[in-house]
């Protein structure tokens, strides 16, 4: 097979492995933004009085939790096709411009499956690339409503 061929190919897995970077990046700063603007401008509701809406800055960190897992497993998985291009494509001219299939026949007749335990979207959410930056958010928000409640506590149990 031509390397002109191969090289094309390979620059079409690497600016989707680009692409799929670049998202999980623009996933973090909107979030930082979107929390932002909700904390600036429903302060009064969210931290004043009681505090109780305080949970609804909750849904867009997981949303973008799991958005910005969702682009890395994806940039992860085209790596693992980006591999498997450089080791077989001399060897076979099978999935050519293929950036679809996410398994692949090995030249000996095998099939591997690009899709695997480590670039599974609920792993990826969980490395220890991505946890600490929304963990830090999701911890800030449950210490704030914990001390809420127990500021405003009613009840003869916390002490107030």
């Amino acid at each position: 097979m031509e390397k002109e061929i191969i090289h094309k190919e390979l620059d079409l897995i690497q600016g989707l492995i680009t692409r799929m970077a670049s998202n999980s990046f623009e996933v973090k700063k909107w979030l930082i933004g979107i929390l932002t603007a909700i904390v600036v401008f429903k302060y009064d509701e969210l931290l004043g009085g009681n505090g109780q809406l305080i949970w609804l800055l909750l849904v867009p960190v997981f949303c973008f939790w799991y958005l910005d897992a969702f682009f890395l497993s994806t940039e992860k998985l085209y790596r693992e096709m980006y591999k498997w291009v450089v080791k077989y494509r001399s060897q076979t001219g099978k999935y050519l411009y293929d950036l679809n299939s996410m398994s692949r026949e090995f030249p000996d007749g095998n099939t591997e499956h690009l899709i695997n335990e480590k670039n599974n979207v609920w792993n990826v959410m969980f490395s220890k690339t991505i946890w600490p930056f929304y963990a830090v958010p999701v911890f800030f928000i449950i210490a704030y409503a914990v001390l809420q409640y127990f500021s405003n506590c009613p009840h003869a149990c916390c002490g107030y």
